[in-house]
């Protein structure tokens, strides 16, 4: 602010007291004149006073001279702002010039005339305020732009949007307009896939689109991106041709596609034949006709009608009396109980609200529902709703019957209300209710738009025993994103996710990796939907036991749902042994570090099996690298062959896979087998695999184990070698002419081989005297020899692989003993095990008999 009431202060820096009261005289009567008498003392007022209008600076001056007293003011921001009239009793041109090249704004000599410094003073300050004039004029023109325009495509905002079209209507009253809406498709799910900053960029380059739009067409317009992936435009409706349009935008977004991702434009248009209206309302206007052509896939656009403004006045019909249905309990709840259906029991049952109208009758949720998720008066109803289910509770409680949870609806507006937790519990306590008998269901979207207060939320409400069930799961844009962020206690499984197309391959086997999906996260899941036996049979088999639907009940009143209540057919708590049972066991499904670092670096080839015994389906849900490689396929290959990577294996080799699985399930002991597999169709090789089971989990048809494997080829090939040379030296043995025994030495003298010609030379076959002798040799030799053949036996230990020759009577078939000479040798000793191989012959000594 100036000083003396508004008058600006002009700053007199001279030495020469005579000039600074001349100038004094001068200034005084308009201006508030402050005086130094060298430049230091300049410096320190222009610091101290910080509303210096003009200063007037003498060159020649003690201490620091006008020159430096310039050079310091352009050191600092805010004094080298201040214009400087620089006085100087020299006249010569070099010394003007080095005052202006220092910073200062002009240069008079001395003597001046008063009238002329006086009006130089006053055009300086003047030019002063004019440039400071025109810079607050440049800052708030570039702040109104800002305030105009959307960051992220360039394009005016919502709010810009409106008052400009609304001018522009206005100013244009004898012309015709269109308003045009068009959205991005699923610009969510680009968002989750791309990321955020490729969005920006994305939704940058429609905003180009729109100018070179303006460039080409020369209609007058109004465009904005009204919000989030949303665009309008208001232009000229004489020469509009909607094909023509939704050809140019679907031209545009191909050229935009620098990122495979499917886009179809659909658009919705509004004529405006009252411009008087308000543009926000033409704008939701064509909303509706947008949203008409959603979900049809041949309509590229469609023009807002009669049909939506009925809709639209039955929408307005419906909110001039919410608040009148609420006050007169017109909003009703209804039961839709939720089974078990493996045991056919009722584990519990949701709250769903109808509107009895006291002329229309009942209204389904589907006509008020949506609205009031708009308009805000959902968090209203839901809290409504939470009282009605705890009054009713009490009621059933006092009246003796056998409880089930009960599931109330969250909506996402809730989600930022901070009593949420502190209203659910302060309703328990009123009714003096479990906290197990409340649950809260919160939809999935809710998850998306809020994620870091939800959570927290969440966290609070299971702190305090309160259950929470992810509902539609399936329906919105982010669930598997969601899943390991989001603490719920059950996911409720919308049917729709399907499109009721369950029994198509791709989108069963998309249900039945959602259910899996969950089972390793210990969720468990609810179906919600299920109309037919046939779905409820199909969730039964891949693992989904608990559902609700029409199959079993349609939402109910309260008198219908009381005799469920009194009935057998019910349990009181929810039953959730099925996904308990896997803790312990399916530890190694789960994604921490540790099990990660011992399934991929500790335990060589393995994998987590399921096999589905109704359908003899044989799924890898887990595979390591290890296995992998000792199979010889890649993991693309195993991801491509949808994790059946026993289908590489023959018909006898998997039956037999099978067979091994199978026993292990019926024994619950580790199992073993070996197969062999081709490397590939035409090669001849073979390699041979050792595969060991152990069961992780039973659950109805399927059966879940951890297995192993081991390449053992090399030891295969090296028994078949060994198997082919024990065969040709049994047959060279039994060509010689001498008798062959092969003898372990250890309790007893057992006959481990024996050749065709032994048996024959005393009347046997070589199975007989196997089986007369092979466990005790000692029983084939004349009693009064078997001192004698032990203590043979001794000496060709003692000597090693000295040969020693004896004789001894040897027992014949026909009942006579034979002499014979005996040659043996060591040929393996082990620790208590000594073999012995020896050669017999006939002695010369006749036959005695026994």
């Amino acid at each position: 602010m100036d000083a003396d009431g508004g008058k600006k202060t002009i700053l007199i820096a001279d030495d020469a007291e005579p000039n600074r009261l001349l100038l004094k005289k001068i200034f005084g009567e308009e201006y508030y004149v402050e005086e130094a008498v060298n430049g230091v003392e300049a410096l320190e007022k222009l610091r101290q006073l910080n509303d210096v209008a003009v200063l007037i600076l003498d060159i020649v001056m003690p201490l620091m001279d006008g020159f430096s007293v310039l050079e310091e003011m352009q050191k600092d921001e805010l004094l080298r702002t201040i214009p400087t009239v620089v006085i100087t009793a020299n006249n010569e041109e070099d010394i003007q010039i080095r005052a202006l090249s220092c910073g200062a704004t002009d240069v008079m000599a001395k003597p001046f005339s008063p009238l002329i410094i006086l009006h130089r003073i006053k055009n300086i300050m003047a030019r002063k305020d004019w440039e400071k004039l025109a810079e607050q004029n440049r800052a708030y023109r570039l702040e109104l732009k800002l305030m105009d325009t959307d960051e992220k495509s360039g394009l005016f905002n919502k709010n810009a949007f409106l008052r400009y079209t609304a001018k522009m209507l206005r100013k244009n009253p004898d012309k015709k307009f269109v308003l045009i809406r068009w959205d991005i498709d699923n610009f969510k799910v680009f968002n989750d896939w791309f990321g955020t900053e490729v969005g920006d960029t994305y939704l940058k380059k429609i905003g180009d689109f729109f100018r070179e739009y303006e460039e080409k067409n020369d209609s007058i317009k109004t465009y904005a991106r009204y919000d989030a992936d949303h665009f309008v435009c208001c232009q000229e409706a004489e020469g509009f041709d909607p094909e023509e349009i939704t050809q140019i935008i679907d031209d545009y977004m191909t050229q935009l596609k620098t990122i495979e991702f499917e886009y179809t434009p659909r658009v919705g248009l509004y004529l405006i034949n009252d411009p008087s209206l308000d543009v926000a309302l033409m704008c939701d206007r064509a909303l509706l006709a947008l949203r008409s052509i959603k979900d049809s896939y041949g309509k590229r656009y469609a023009w807002f009608d009669d049909s939506m403004r009925e809709a639209l006045l039955e929408q307005q019909e419906i909110v001039n009396e919410m608040e009148f249905a609420l006050r007169d309990e017109q909003f009703i709840t209804y039961f839709q109980p939720q089974y078990n259906y493996e045991t056919g029991k009722m584990i519990g049952a949701e709250a769903l609200v109808r509107w009895q109208h006291p002329r229309k009758g009942t209204i389904l949720p589907s006509k008020f529902i949506p609205l009031f998720e708009r308009n805000g008066f959902i968090s209203r109803l839901d809290e409504y709703m939470w009282e009605r289910v705890c009054i009713q509770l009490k009621e059933w409680q006092r009246k003796g019957l056998s409880l089930v949870p009960i599931s109330v609806n969250v909506s996402r507006r809730d989600i930022y209300n901070p009593h949420l937790v502190g209203n659910i519990l302060s309703l328990l306590r009123e009714y003096d209710l479990s906290h197990e008998m409340l649950h809260l269901e919160i939809t999935e979207s809710a998850y998306t738009q809020n994620a870091e207060q939800l959570v927290n939320t969440v966290n609070l409400l299971r702190t305090h025993g309160i259950e929470v069930h992810m509902d539609d799961f399936g329906s919105g844009y982010s669930s598997l994103n969601m899943l390991q962020n989001v603490p719920v206690d059950i996911l409720k499984l919308d049917m729709r996710f399907l499109g009721g197309d369950y029994k198509d391959e791709r989108s069963g086997n998309i249900l039945n990796a959602v259910v899996r999906m969950a089972t390793a996260l210990r969720l468990p899941v609810l179906a919600e939907g299920v109309e037919t036996k046939e779905q409820a049979e199909f969730l039964r088999s891949i693992g989904c036991l608990l559902m609700q639907g029409y199959l079993f009940s349609r939402p109910m009143a309260v008198e219908d749902f009381e005799k469920l209540l009194d009935g057998s057919q019910r349990v009181s708590t929810l039953d959730k042994n099925y996904v308990e049972s896997f803790q312990g066991s399916i530890d190694l499904l789960s994604f921490t570090s540790q099990s990660t670092l011992l399934f991929n670096c500790f335990v060589g080839g393995a994998a987590v099996v399921e096999y589905d015994e109704k359908d003899e389906v044989l799924l890898a849900l887990r595979i390591n690298d290890q296995f992998l490689k000792e199979i010889g396929i890649t993991r693309t290959e195993y991801a491509q062959d949808g994790q059946g990577i026993f289908r590489h294996y023959d018909d006898e080799n998997r039956a037999l896979i099978i067979s091994t699985l199978r026993e292990t399930t019926q024994t619950g002991k580790e199992t073993c087998c070996e197969v062999t597999r081709k490397c590939n169709l035409h090669d001849r090789e073979v390699n041979w695999f050792k595969l060991r089971a152990r069961l992780l989990k039973n659950s109805m048809s399927k059966h879940f184990f951890y297995v192993t494997i081991e390449n053992i080829t090399k030891y295969k090939e090296q028994t078949v070698e060994n198997e082919k040379l024990v065969h040709c030296l049994r047959t060279l043995t039994n060509h010689v002419d001498e008798g062959l025994l092969v003898l372990e030495l250890s309790e007893n003298i057992k006959i481990l081989y024996s050749n065709v010609r032994i048996a024959e030379m005393f009347g046997y076959t070589q199975k007989e005297f196997q089986g007369l002798f092979g466990n005790d040799f000692l029983l084939s030799i004349h009693p009064d020899d078997k001192v004698l053949a032990k203590e043979y036996m001794k000496q060709i230990i003692k000597a090693g692989n000295g040969a020693r020759k004896r004789v001894y009577r040897q027992a014949c078939k026909d009942g006579y003993y034979q002499w014979v000479n005996i040659t043996g040798c060591v040929v393996e000793t082990e620790k208590n095990h000594i073999c012995i191989c020896t050669t017999i012959e006939k002695g010369d000594e006749n036959k005695q008999m026994c």
